[in-house]
């Protein structure tokens, strides 16, 4: 589903075995055969097989069973498993329970929030936003888009997306809006999204022509008021709520009719409680 290059999956090898296993070398038992097998105490959507198989296969592990990222799994059933040598099964033990807890939290949290918001509006998109931890963005993101959910905005060079502290180098509100038909000119083939903090602000931008609003903060109470009254001047209009959405008041936000929520908490996941075996073979 997603291009993972080579080099982040080597990286996250190299993170825990920069050199060797010194436990299992000191210990003289790397050359000996087991199978490592992971399972789950609780119930989640999977995510991360597909990674976890190419670590094993650079480290030589023969994979016997595997469920897909996506896959619905339940408490204590296993989801992998693999045999190899003891030495290559210790070293990929960990790296690979790493990228299960986190990525199978993510996509877990992502497909609740998913299911609580389409339930009242079928049509809803939850996207995230650029808010992860730095250096975990390749995970972070198949595990959203594996969750039901996507992306709001990859990186600076992808989208155009106006916020306040822009305008202030355009002379404010009016210094923007002025400019909006020679930016949108330039940008053709983007669409002019811009933050809005209020409704009347809002308005504002709508009649002069801009693609789509975020609102940042607002509630869901005057977000639902403001909707209708927008889509009245733009029918075509994007519109994005932002700002301490969460699972406790995402289907607050899915009724008052905007095209997104964008959120920042399925980040925040907690980890799925993945156990790990590693058993000696004869």
């Amino acid at each position: 589903m997603m291009y993972i290059p080579d080099e982040v999956i080597d990286r996250l090898l190299a993170e825990d075995v920069p050199y060797i296993d010194l436990t299992t070398w000191v210990l003289g038992i790397g050359e000996r055969t087991g199978e490592i097998v992971y399972f789950t105490r609780e119930s989640a959507v999977l995510c991360g097989t597909e990674e976890a198989l190419r670590i094993m296969e650079r480290l030589h592990i023969e994979v016997d069973l595997s469920l897909p990222s996506g896959s619905e799994i339940k408490a204590d059933e296993v989801f992998l498993r693999a045999r190899g040598r003891a030495a290559d099964l210790h070293m990929a033990w960990k790296v690979c329970q790493n990228i299960f807890d986190h990525c199978s939290a993510i996509a877990t949290k992502t497909r609740q929030m998913t299911k609580l918001a389409r339930a009242v509006n079928p049509r809803i998109t939850i996207v995230t936003t650029r808010k992860g931890f730095p250096g975990t963005k390749a995970l972070s993101i198949k595990a959203v888009m594996v969750g039901g959910a996507f992306p709001h905005r990859l990186g600076l060079s992808e989208t155009v997306l106006v916020f306040q502290q822009h305008m202030h180098f355009m002379g404010g509100l009016d210094g923007f809006i002025a400019s909006v038909p020679d930016i949108k000119q330039h940008v053709c083939e983007k669409k002019l999204i811009v933050e809005a903090r209020s409704v009347e602000e809002s308005i504002k931008l709508c009649r002069a022509g801009v693609d789509g609003l975020q609102f940042d903060k607002l509630s869901a109470d005057v977000l639902g008021a403001a909707v209708p009254q927008l889509k009245a001047i733009n029918p075509h209009l994007v519109l994005l709520a932002a700002g301490g959405i969460t699972e406790k008041n995402v289907a607050e936000y899915a009724q008052t009719g905007v095209d997104a929520l964008v959120t920042t908490s399925l980040y925040n996941a907690k980890p799925i409680d993945i156990g790990v075996k590693i058993t000696a073979l004869a």
